[in-house]
């Protein structure tokens, strides 16, 4: 791999707002390319990052095959996420992707294991397992300091549902998005509570929609929404411990509240990702107390750099892998199945 990776992202909306700066600001690699089919969101961005005319791209194809994209960065709607990935392995270009990987798991398993049979780099926008919290957290677990894990409760809520005017995005569209609040927001807590307790077993969801339908983009006719406002969700791990999960965009009063608290047999933790504070109990403490603790600086990750990293042969120990993204595939269409059938559903 070169000295400094040129990189290429699809797609200029609302999320590339959160990739474009860190790939300016990262070591090891340059912005050389964009992509979107909306011409004035392409020029916009392509203004502000100073990438020449010949580099913008309204067809992803083009984009990834240009000779000055060696990795690609994917910031689309999810049912654009696989096809993009599997092109970019056509031409064994490594690739990052928006969560959730795909519309279902079967084509998440499939896209898994070609990259692997083919040895393209790979990495799934996980975003919160960057927060030195987290990844403290997850030692501490690691490490026995609050035993096995027996309960955990996890709360992601905003109020992105009642925006004034908003219209009938992807998001509330099933034909693209497929799941709704728990593969936007919710998969992120899902993840983090895998990452830091193990694998679950089986869990039953309830799930609903509060504005059932929105104006089109392009009109005003009134159509009707497809994807969920909220989601909760029980389930157990094969550890056996309990989790509750609160997820919704329809909580007034929230703009991107997260919460996750994990109980042990020895002790528990809390976090608050908003802040990345962590507080913990350990066996010597109280029962009904918690303490705040630093994160040493060592645990501070950029989603980015790791990836560029990666590309540069140092793997960081807690990426976010294409079998992570599978794992969330296989609650996400769990959730769903639950919702329909009022059951629980093995994972």
């Amino acid at each position: 791999m070169k000295d400094i990776i040129g990189i290429g992202l699809i797609g200029c909306g609302g999320i590339s707002g959160a990739h474009l700066p860190q790939i300016e600001k990262a070591e090891g690699a340059r912005l050389t390319a964009l992509c979107d089919i909306n011409p004035a969101r392409l020029n916009a961005a392509g203004d502000k990052y100073g990438i020449p005319e010949n580099r913008r791209f309204l067809d992803y194809h083009d984009l990834i095959a240009c000779p000055d994209v060696d990795a690609v960065d994917i910031c689309t709607p999810n049912n654009m996420h696989v096809p993009m990935c599997n092109a970019a392995i056509d031409v064994r270009k490594p690739f990052c992707c928006e969560k959730p990987l795909g519309i279902s798991t079967e084509e998440c398993e499939a896209l898994r294991d070609r990259a692997k049979a083919e040895g393209i780099l790979s990495m799934i926008c996980f975003s919160y397992r960057f927060r030195e919290a987290v990844r403290y957290a997850r030692e501490l677990v690691d490490n026995g300091e609050i035993g096995n894990v027996v309960n955990i409760y996890a709360s992601y809520l905003k109020s992105s549902t009642y925006m004034p005017g908003r219209r009938l995005d992807w998001r509330f569209d099933k034909t693209i998005a497929q799941y709704g609040v728990s593969g936007d927001l919710g998969v992120h807590i899902l993840d983090l509570t895998t990452f830091l307790a193990g694998d679950m077993d089986m869990i039953t969801a309830d799930i609903g929609t509060v504005i059932k339908q929105r104006k089109r983009l392009d009109s005003e006719e009134l159509v009707d929404v497809t994807t969920d406002d909220w989601c909760h969700i029980l389930a157990r791990f094969k550890g056996g411990a309990s989790a509750t999960y609160s997820i919704s965009r329809a909580m007034y009063g929230n703009n991107n509240h997260i919460i996750v608290e994990m109980s042990g047999e020895k002790g528990g933790l809390r976090f608050d990702l908003n802040n990345s504070k962590l507080e913990y109990r350990s066996s010597d403490m109280p029962i009904d107390k918690m303490r705040e603790i630093e994160v040493p600086a060592e645990y501070r990750a950029g989603q980015t750099q790791t990836f560029i990293n990666l590309l540069h042969g140092k793997r960081d120990k807690y990426i976010p892998t294409l079998d992570d993204a599978v794992k969330m595939q296989r609650i996400l269409d769990a959730i769903l199945e639950s919702a329909d059938s009022r059951s629980w559903v093995k994972i």
